[in-house]
């Protein structure tokens, strides 16, 4: 084991010296600094929590190529990979810096420097030979970016794009995502990722492409690290417990429960089986550490029976299972008290979906995934606007 003392920063404030096996990328030893408030939400409780964090910040080896890079590469772990890219991430502003190191904030930040993403970009190619090795100087976001679906982050026009893929043989999931936002964008009362069609170089299909809603000044904690980073009453829902940690920190809960409440709307019409706390969150300032706004609106390729799509036939979809606050669908419009959020004349039309689900052909059945549709908005009616 060879270990190594590194600063685990947040921009240029030492949060942690924390010391780590520069084999494994496992952190050992943490010893918090005078300012524990800099620590990560999910990480801010006890040393055991700082390394659990540490862990499942690296990025999945079901992602893409990852598994194969890493044995290329030599590299035993997707922590060790992480450790060669210094923890960075496009998602918030922590990093580890060598303690005997003088690299600065601005040296680094992946918002500000170029940057380059070979496994991510390699995930979509598949080459058969060896894969080529970033150059030295160059620090990867894919290290730190999280998900089974392949992903690469790229640099289009100067802004932080990423490029998503999908798990099957169609563009449904990517799909799913520029239907998501023409809803939305239809809508108009909440803050969504814009997802565009993205003709993907490997494949006869469509991924899609949207723009890094993290910036220098902004950053992302996800809702699970929101939930955990306060004891929780037995008698309170995690619904409820995520709205009171937010108002603790500066978001309060005519912001919170609105947007909470839109989104298990949406996500029901559009049968989004995977919100869990992990795919929505919180934007927070990286000068005050107060969170601002909730997240955009992201994530919803599992939407619209992608892997079931003749499930609307021969089910009346009253007990579809989803990974979220509640274990099943219906459950989840217990907690909406204002259903005026969504308005049902700006929804948009099969017509229009249809027209989206066309650009690829192996979509089908199309008219089993309308229908689906169809049933939702009439159980919404039935159910939530009486």
């Amino acid at each position: 084991m060879s270990e190594r003392t590194y600063f685990l920063m947040h921009k240029d404030d030492t949060a942690a010296t924390v010391t780590i096996d520069d084999v494994t990328g496992a952190m050992l030893r943490v010893a918090p600094q005078a300012q524990p408030e800099l620590l990560p939400l999910g990480g801010r409780k006890s040393p055991d929590e700082l390394r659990a964090w540490w862990q499942r910040r690296a990025v999945p080896v079901s992602q893409g190529i990852v598994q194969r890079y890493l044995e290329q590469m030599g590299l035993p772990t997707p922590q060790a990979y992480l450790v060669r890219n210094l923890g960075l991430s496009l998602s918030d502003h922590y990093w580890i810096k060598p303690v005997d190191a003088a690299l600065t904030w601005s040296d680094v930040s992946l918002f500000s420097n170029d940057f380059r993403d070979p496994v991510g970009a390699l995930s979509f190619t598949q080459p058969a030979g060896d894969l080529p090795v970033a150059h030295a100087s160059s620090y990867s976001p894919g290290s730190s970016l999280q998900g089974d679906l392949k992903k690469a982050w790229i640099i289009s026009g100067g802004k932080r794009m990423l490029v998503k893929g999908n798990h099957g043989a169609n563009s449904q999931e990517s799909l799913n995502e520029v239907a998501a936002t023409l809803l939305h964008r239809k809508q108009g009362r909440m803050p969504f990722a814009a997802y565009l069609p993205y003709r993907l170089e490997d494949a006869a299909q469509y991924g899609c492409i949207c723009e890094d809603f993290c910036s220098e000044t902004l950053e992302f904690v996800p809702a699970i690290d929101v939930v955990q980073s306060e004891k929780k009453d037995n008698a309170t829902s995690v619904f409820e417990h995520f709205i009171r940690v937010c108002e603790a920190h500066g978001l309060p809960e005519t912001v919170t429960r609105p947007f909470l409440e839109y989104q298990i709307l949406t996500d029901f019409l559009l049968t989004n089986v995977d919100r869990h706390l992990n795919n929505f969150g919180v934007l927070r300032d990286t000068g005050t550490l107060r969170f601002v706004s909730m997240a955009p609106i992201f994530d919803s390729g599992n939407s619209m029976f992608w892997n079931t799509p003749r499930k609307p036939e021969r089910d009346d979809l009253t007990r579809i299972e989803v990974n979220s606050f509640r274990g099943r669908e219906a459950q989840l419009l217990d907690y909406v008290t204002m259903p005026e959020l969504l308005d049902l004349a700006k929804l948009p039309t099969t017509e229009e979906l249809r027209s989206i689900y066309a650009m690829d052909e192996l979509i089908v059945p199309l008219d089993s995934i309308m229908l689906g549709y169809e049933k939702k908005l009439h159980l919404l009616q039935e159910r939530v606007f009486g």
